[in-house]
């Protein structure tokens, strides 16, 4: 196992738990109502779903599906640089999600623990799936961002635990 695979994962787990935990005391009147005009936390559960849930597949198939994008030859910006260069490119440009990871209203019309189950095994099966990669190939294969451009597989990493985090201060401070 490579430093970084025990890092990532625990990074990833406990970024999922601490959201799990915000959220699942929430009566399903309080978890499905939008917040000022913005998104429920089902909506935002559903966001950090559909943001996550092709990685796990891309981790665990061929390298070879990789090879479509170029190589990186240095190495992973650690967690606060890839944090802070999300935030920055937030407020830069003012992106906003792309239609396909916005909760859509089908996707809704599951029970809230429907959406913490379809959330917590997305980001366990990811978690899991970073074991089969050495810290050379989290650094060299890269992934398109649809914010950050193309950034190594480890840095998506950091990036989907970080992704996490934002939206669950943001939850907080709406429950506040």
């Amino acid at each position: 196992m490579n430093p970084l695979q025990p890092t990532l994962t625990d990074r990833i787990n406990t970024q999922a738990q601490r959201m799990i935990d915000l959220l699942m005391p929430l009566s399903d009147e309080q978890f499905f109502a939008p917040k000022n005009g913005k998104w429920s936390s089902a909506e935002t559960l559903q966001h950090l779903f559909l943001s996550a849930r092709t990685l796990p597949r891309m981790l665990t198939g061929p390298r070879t599906l990789f090879e479509q994008w170029p190589r990186s030859h240095r190495p992973s910006r650690p967690y606060d640089e890839v944090a802070a260069a999300y935030e920055h490119t937030l407020r830069a440009m003012g992106i906003k999600a792309p239609a396909s990871l916005v909760a859509r209203p089908e996707d809704m019309q599951v029970s809230k623990a429907d959406l913490l189950a379809r959330f917590s095994t997305t980001h366990d099966a990811l978690a899991a799936s970073i074991g089969s990669w050495s810290e050379e190939e989290l650094d060299t294969y890269q992934i398109p961002h649809p914010a950050l451009g193309l950034i190594t597989v480890g840095e998506m990493m950091h990036f989907t635990a970080y992704h996490i985090d934002h939206h669950r201060a943001i939850e907080a401070d709406g429950l506040n």
